[in-house]
């Protein structure tokens, strides 16, 4: 097994500093290559965290067993590393989110060219999984997202990646613009997987991903066949248009939730309530629709009226329990 780092992108910054864009490289044999990249919005590190831990996992399957590695894997840690550098969704100092900005142009503004060098290295892949985070003010569970155009052929890729949900989102527009959407438009194989929180990490879905990752990996043979690997352990909801309540706050203060995330929640039940930081008062309760899985739980309290404070995808049975 051959591991090196390389940098793929380096620019000139203003006062006599160079970005420099690197991935790190497994390669093991001539089979299918797949990479995964994280750090496009530089607030959401939950996708840097799983690069080191599969870095780690290569790193010690080289001692141990480096046949087993048939094909090529890339890690692309930090797309914006400007970024990532300031805790800046998107890239400063032109303020433009990077993943509007596929499939980019080589010979305009960074951001674009950050987006075209992406799309060249990455052409060819067998799949690219761009891992991303919520915001700071909600907390994920581990879910795949998925633009109908593109389902017949994600989907069951997705099924596989022990994730609790595999979310169907309608065309919008703006989409046309992400890194996934212009992957998969060239016929690259792109699934996006949100998960966690911003500015945090949640080791526990890292750990999550990873095991169905590398199942999905031994599918599609870049990994032996014969190599042990944890079990998928979470089969996931498919969640879409018609099943996906949202909770919006019907007040504005202070939410308060009372039941944990990732559970099954029944029509009814309590989910939280908003109470006024001036008054001893609850202003409002919050209550579960129908019977579901709570995917999406308010992670910042202080609410205004119209504030997202949860996501329940409807449903029967829990897609698998907690780890």
């Amino acid at each position: 097994m051959e591991k090196r780092l390389e940098t793929i992108l380096s620019l000139a910054l203003p006062y006599r500093e160079r970005m420099h864009l690197q991935r790190s490289v497994f390669r093991g044999g001539d089979g299918p290559r797949v990479a995964v990249v994280a750090g496009i919005h530089g607030d959401e590190l939950e996708g840097l965290y799983l690069c080191h831990r599969l870095a780690a996992w290569f790193e010690a399957l080289g001692r141990t067993r480096p046949d087993a590695l048939l094909g090529q894997v890339e890690l692309y840690p930090g797309l914006n590393p400007l970024g990532l550098d300031t805790l800046n969704r998107s890239v400063p100092p032109y303020g433009v989110d990077l993943n509007r900005a596929f499939p980019g142009h080589p010979r305009g503004l960074l951001p674009q060219r950050i987006a075209a060098r992406a799309m060249e290295v990455l052409d060819g892949a067998a799949l690219v999984v761009d891992v991303h985070a919520s915001n700071i003010y909600l907390r994920e569970i581990p879910q795949v997202r998925i633009n109908h155009l593109f389902a017949d052929r994600l989907v069951p890729l997705a099924h596989g990646m022990n994730v609790d949900v595999v979310w169907l989102h309608g065309a919008v527009t703006v989409l046309e613009a992400t890194i996934a959407h212009s992957l998969n438009a060239r016929g690259i194989a792109s699934l996006v997987v949100e998960m966690g929180v911003g500015m945090r990490l949640t080791p526990a879905y890292t750990e999550q991903l990873m095991t169905g990752l590398l199942n999905v990996w031994r599918d599609l043979g870049v990994l032996a066949a014969d190599l042990e690997l944890p079990a998928i352990t979470h089969r996931p909801l498919l969640a879409h248009q018609d099943n996906v309540h949202y909770l919006n706050a019907e007040t504005s203060g202070l939410f308060v939730p009372t039941v944990a995330h990732w559970n099954a929640v029944r029509r009814g039940e309590p989910l939280g309530r908003i109470v006024s930081p001036l008054e001893g008062q609850t202003l409002s309760e919050v209550r579960s629709p129908v019977d579901g899985l709570l995917f999406t739980l308010r992670e910042y309290p202080l609410v205004y009226e119209g504030s997202l404070m949860a996501r329940v995808v409807a449903q029967d049975t829990p897609a698998g329990a907690r780890p």
